[in-house]
């Protein structure tokens, strides 16, 4: 199913929302009437974890070209001495192409990771290195910031957060006509092998990335760098094998199902068990990379940088009991889209002014009403 060009295909009485409990506690609550006082140790515990490191983010930025560079040369290697085997060379190219696909999954993290300020120091040095970890995939980080900031502030809101609208017109979130396992699992497992997810990424993604005046002329010079180097080595075989296949066949999907098993089959209006925690091994190496995964954490505390994010979890499980009790741990990738058949999506009851809105799969910024 597209998404349709409309300003929200589900009016706000078909979503299952959650008002605010009773007043009546006996101790300090926050608004959606969790402990007030677990909520601050927890940020307590986070707050240990802030700290950048150049450093590692640099070397992670690297490590992430050093998997490129080796999956090529290993394809390569199988080509060049054994050309008559081409069973040995695709068992070799799958794996590989999986692996550059992750990889760019991770390149993808790294803009997240970047519109927190959490990668360097320095926040300007976001913007200098933006070419290393956000041009190969075509993103750019400050248009990124832009939304994905308007989606923590307004977490769960079914008009305000835009992860959320793109979720009501899709169907998972409507109370009225609950979404049936059928059209669940075809829109799991049918759909992103259609092409539509692949279309919807070149009409709106790399469409933003050349018409955004953002980033000119380094994004212009970055690619006609890279494009001139392939055609002057005659390589663009290759080219389409290490770089086509894994960007567009297969990143769309692996991004669709990450962006399903962020929140989905969670209660999103309180600071506790608004995201679930993927922890299984694909999720750590594929889809979730770099401790994306550990989003309960980070909807807790978004300052928190990649390197510190498990640390900062652990702790949360072995000192907060708000945090280990309403914390959703899933270790496959199965084992997620299971929860959220099992359970339903709770979204705010009152959205927070303003409108977000999908155009044909293009997320746009939040607009007044």
């Amino acid at each position: 199913m597209a998404p349709q060009a409309s300003e929200l295909c589900a009016p706000i009485d078909d979503i299952p929302t959650k008002s605010s409990p009773p007043t009546k506690q006996q101790q300090p609550t926050t608004d959606n009437g969790e402990s007030l006082t677990a909520y601050r140790e927890a940020l307590a515990i986070t707050n240990r974890h802030k700290k950048r490191n150049n450093f590692l983010a640099i070397l992670a930025i690297l490590n992430n070209y050093v998997v490129w560079g080796a999956s090529i040369a290993l394809c390569e290697y199988v080509q060049s001495h054994f050309p008559s085997n081409g069973k040995l060379w695709w068992a070799t190219y799958i794996p590989a192409v999986l692996l550059i696909a992750s990889r760019f999954r991770a390149f993808e993290h790294f803009v997240h990771e970047a519109s927190h300020n959490n990668l360097f120091t320095n926040p300007r040095a976001h913007d200098w290195f933006e070419f290393t970890y956000a041009f190969p995939v075509f993103r750019l980080m400050r248009v990124f910031r832009t939304l994905h900031l308007e989606h923590h502030k307004y977490l769960g809101d079914p008009v305000r957060d835009a992860d959320v609208v793109r979720l009501i017109e899709y169907g998972f979130i409507n109370a009225k006509e609950p979404m049936s396992e059928g059209r669940f699992w075809w829109l799991v497992y049918g759909l992103p092998f259609t092409g539509w997810f692949h279309y919807e990424y070149i009409m709106t993604l790399f469409v933003e990335f050349w018409s955004s005046p953002l980033s000119y002329p380094t994004k212009a010079i970055y690619w006609a760098t890279v494009l001139s180097t392939v055609h002057l080595t005659g390589t663009w075989s290759g080219f389409a094998l290490y770089f086509v296949v894994p960007w567009l066949g297969i990143l769309p999907i692996t991004r669709w199902w990450a962006e399903l098993g962020e929140h989905l089959g969670q209660n999103m209006t309180g600071n506790f068990g608004n995201s679930r925690t993927n922890d299984g091994f694909w999720q750590r190496w594929w889809i979730h990379p770099l401790n994306d995964g550990l989003h309960s954490a980070h909807h807790l505390n978004s300052q928190i940088p990649f390197h510190r994010l498990r640390t900062a979890h652990n702790e949360l499980m072995k000192e907060n009991k708000e945090y280990r009790t309403k914390n959703t741990m899933s270790n496959g990738i199965l084992e997620t889209f299971r929860h959220i058949v099992a359970n339903p999506t709770v979204v705010k009851d009152t959205p927070v002014g303003g409108r977000a809105e999908w155009n044909n799969g293009y997320q746009l910024w939040a607009k007044n009403s």
